[in-house]
């Protein structure tokens, strides 16, 4: 449900157009949906290039188009709708020219505004060829040319429709945050030299932009933009980002409503994988959660712990390693295990086999048992060792076989799947990261430290 709605909103939109290279492309409407994007709407573009469709929009405001294999919303494709529009264009990838004479005059003005920013982004060099970093150099300036065509672009155009007219300078104020946001997120950090910044970059403030939840809440990439702006602040401050629950609460101090405060919280939980920096980021901050769909986010994050719950006995298994010796659970107590479970026909399994050892060996000395726990069929136990032996697999390697009862206890449907037990045979996590996620080494430290 987006968070703005207008009775006006009643009669259909029509959207049509043609996207000459996108034959058989599916292309997505979405709404705003609480500083981020919800899909309202997707049609197949014809043999043709030709695409049309319609929708109720259930408020006045911005709306975006995705195109590609990606199916996201682009920031190049936003536009302004109300009940009875037509919106006709010629699409490119995540780029449009309007046509026809039918646009309405508020996106007439959007289009105008996205080519004056994107000529000035060019000139900044952001969309040079072979051109990694922009140059710091070229891009100030760039940001000054842009704040300043800003000003005189308000001033000269206005569509008669006095609530998209006071919306207008928000909106380029907003577009042009998420540049600066973007470059300065994505650039090394001697770009970060106050000494480099016009007036308007020095100008930029993340606590700015967050006192409202209501005017963040109107922009499709709202979220997005206060994130970027954060984490720059953040970048400003600090020497070297924090982690974890530290880099949270270092983001937090610049934001100023109590809701974005919970939007920030929930996009760090999104993250986590073992159960301890989950609840130790929701106890402390678990009251700025308000709207539903915060309430509701929270809940489907909070399920991945809920099913097999952090701090229950593990599973006991009892399975033959390569020499047929019997390994149990039981026999690790007192160090923290990491059970990889894998079989040698499963690609993804052995392309993490060297980011497997690579891990084993950074914790070498450590009170840490790695369990390689194969599903392989007993008739294909010749196989799973010279795999074994063929790789260089450490760590303890059990045939644990098809359809075998830890699998089945855990509920794992697709391999490789990574599980954490603690010193005591507790389960951290079913399901943590691949070893060649670093947050699996991190979730492995943390349990070392009781």
């Amino acid at each position: 449900m987006a968070s703005i709605t207008d009775i006006h909103a009643q009669s259909p939109v029509e959207i049509k157009g043609v996207f000459s290279s996108g034959k058989g492309t599916q292309i997505k409407l979405f709404q705003t949906d609480e500083g981020t994007t919800s899909e309202v709407a997707q049609i197949k573009v014809k043999d043709d290039g030709t695409f049309r469709f319609a929708f109720f929009p259930e408020y006045e405001g911005l709306y975006a188009l995705g195109t590609g294999s990606s199916g996201l919303p682009s920031s190049d494709m936003i536009f302004y709708l109300k009940g009875g529009d037509c919106l006709e264009l010629g699409l490119i990838d995540n780029g449009y020219t309007l046509q026809g004479s039918i646009n309405s005059k508020e996106n007439q003005i959007l289009s105008k505004w996205n080519k004056v920013s994107s000529e000035v982004r060019q000139q900044s060099g952001e969309k040079k060829q072979g051109s990694a970093v922009i140059d710091a150099k070229a891009f100030f300036p760039a940001v000054e040319r842009l704040n300043n065509a800003s000003t005189k672009f308000v001033k000269e155009n206005k569509s008669n429709n006095r609530r998209f007219d006071q919306f207008l300078p928000k909106v380029v104020r907003w577009d042009i945050a998420r540049f600066v946001g973007n470059y300065l997120n994505n650039s090394p950090k001697g770009n970060l030299n106050p000494a480099l910044y016009t007036p308007s970059v020095k100008a930029l403030k993340a606590t700015d932009y967050s006192k409202s939840a209501q005017e963040v809440y109107k922009f499709p990439f709202g979220n997005q933009t206060i994130k970027l702006l954060t984490q720059m602040e953040v970048m400003k401050a600090e020497k070297q980002i924090p982690e974890g629950i530290n880099g949270l609460e270092q983001r937090l101090r610049f934001i100023q409503s109590d809701t974005l405060k919970g939007d920030e919280v929930l996009s760090y939980l999104a993250l986590q994988k073992s159960y301890r920096p989950f609840t130790e980021a929701t106890n402390k901050y678990g009251s700025y959660f308000v709207t539903a769909k915060q309430k509701q986010l929270f809940n489907t994050y909070k399920l991945q712990f809920d099913e097999f719950k952090p701090g229950d006995l593990g599973f006991q298994f009892s399975y033959p390693d390569k020499n047929d010796k019997v390994v149990k659970l039981n026999d690790f107590k007192g160090k923290v295990v990491v059970i990889d479970v894998w079989a040698t026909w499963c690609g993804p399994c052995i392309k993490e086999i060297p980011f497997m050892k690579k891990l084993e060996e950074s914790l070498k000395g450590k009170d840490v048992a790695f369990i390689g726990m194969s599903t392989d069929a007993e008739k294909d136990k010749s196989k799973w060792l010279k795999m074994i032996e063929e790789e260089g697999m450490k760590g303890v390697q059990l045939l644990a076989g098809q359809g075998n009862e830890f699998s089945k206890f855990y509920k794992i449907g697709s391999i490789p799947r990574f599980l954490v037990f603690d010193k005591k045979g507790n389960l951290v996590t079913a399901n943590a990261p691949r070893p060649s996620n670093p947050d699996l080494k991190s979730i492995i430290e943390e349990e070392l430290k009781y």
